[in-house]
């Protein structure tokens, strides 16, 4: 299994010829989705985690669907009704925690019920992670500690809904082996490299490392194996 990613929180996970989408948002522009699409094996199915237009457009969606249009999409149930207002309905799956389902070679596990708090003006929303093949666990836009110990854990930072103290906390408690950034779309260099360096210190605590899944713009080989 390798992966890669997409600007800001979305990835592209591969195995036996087949990939796995999670959250096309609107990081994304039309040209990074179509050199992904060209690049990935045929999709197999679809993740998105909750309803936020960071994690998913319906432009996007139909994009990687004119590529798959037999994908499955897994995702919460308010994110399946709006797929379904922009016409997407076909094919949609809304999941909660502790499901799970099959697509091709992808083993899916669902963890986690809500976003994060933004702000006490602003709808606390449904969002889902998910697990991949019992290895790669993306939480989406949430800090809750997963019910499992991650192998590779996706670490959310740089986002309007969680300070510093509370990501190093998440990645001390959660305590994975191997751990990645996403969630950066809103960072300089110098800010992330900032976050890069609290996030490995606390991975050295817990005898966990730091890895980056790469993305396409200079290679459209380019992959980390998982």
């Amino acid at each position: 299994m390798q992966c890669f990613r997409l600007s800001h929180a979305g990835f592209v996970i591969e195995a036996d010829r087949s990939a796995l989408v999670i959250d096309p948002g609107n990081f994304s522009d039309e040209h990074e989705l179509a050199a992904a699409l060209d690049s990935a094996s045929p999709v197999a199915a679809l993740v998105i985690t909750h309803e936020h237009a960071d994690h998913w457009t319906a432009e996007n969606v139909t994009a990687v669907r004119r590529a798959a249009p037999d994908a499955p999409i897994f995702t919460t149930a308010p994110t399946a009704a709006a797929l379904a207002a922009a016409g997407i309905a076909e094919g949609v799956r809304a999941v909660r925690e502790g499901d799970t389902a099959e697509a091709g070679p992808f083993s899916l596990e669902f963890y986690g019920r809500r976003h994060e708090l933004l702000h006490s003006s602003i709808p606390v929303v449904d969002n889902v992670g998910v697990r991949v093949n019992r290895v790669f666990a993306y939480g989406g836009d949430s800090l809750m500690r997963p019910p499992f110990t991650a192998d590779v854990l996706g670490v959310p930072i740089g986002s309007p809904w969680s300070s510093l103290s509370q990501v190093m906390d998440f990645v001390i408690d959660a305590a994975p082996r191997r751990a990645y950034l996403t969630h950066d779309g809103m960072l300089s260099a110098k800010g992330l490299g900032l976050f890069a360096q609290r996030v490995r210190w606390c991975l050295e605590q817990v005898g966990g490392e730091l890895v980056t899944p790469p993305r396409l713009d200079h290679d459209s080989r380019a992959r980390l194996a998982l």
